[in-house]
């Protein structure tokens, strides 16, 4: 291997050790401390309501039927990124998004049962509270 066939590997290790650390740093600033269990009530109705810290996510997971829509709404003191999405392998499925928003709601009917998650991040410098409601 010549100087410049040497250089060019050695580059190409560092890089791809920065390009690692940089994808398991945005990993862990915007991956939630732990989803939350979508548990009904009796009334088909859940609640939840959560403080994020800057840089973190919080998440409310659960098996959503096609046959039991679900009307939902948030609210939240200040703006957060919002996606309701599934995961399938490596790969994730948005249903919607929206950037730096404090309050939205909808209905969303998928087409087969799959465990889905209302997901907000927190990309501001102060903690934001967030109020979810979800009524199937």
């Amino acid at each position: 291997m010549n100087a410049v066939q040497f250089t060019f590997a050695k580059t190409s290790r560092a890089l791809a050790a920065i390009s690692a650390i940089g994808v398991a740093t945005a990993l862990s600033l915007a991956s939630p401390a732990g989803a939350v269990d979508i548990k009904w009530s009796p009334a088909d109705t859940f609640e939840h309501m959560v403080a994020i810290q800057p840089g973190k996510a919080a998440e409310v997971c659960g098996t959503i039927e096609p046959r039991l829509p679900v009307e939902w709404r948030f609210t939240a003191n200040g703006p957060l990124t919002f996606d309701i999405h599934r995961h399938s392998g490596s790969e994730v499925i948005y249903a919607t998004r929206s950037f730096m928003t404090r309050e939205l709601n909808g209905r969303f009917s998928p087409t087969f049962n799959f465990d889905w998650c209302w997901m907000w991040s927190n990309e501001s410098e102060a903690p934001v509270t967030v109020r979810v409601e979800l009524k199937r």
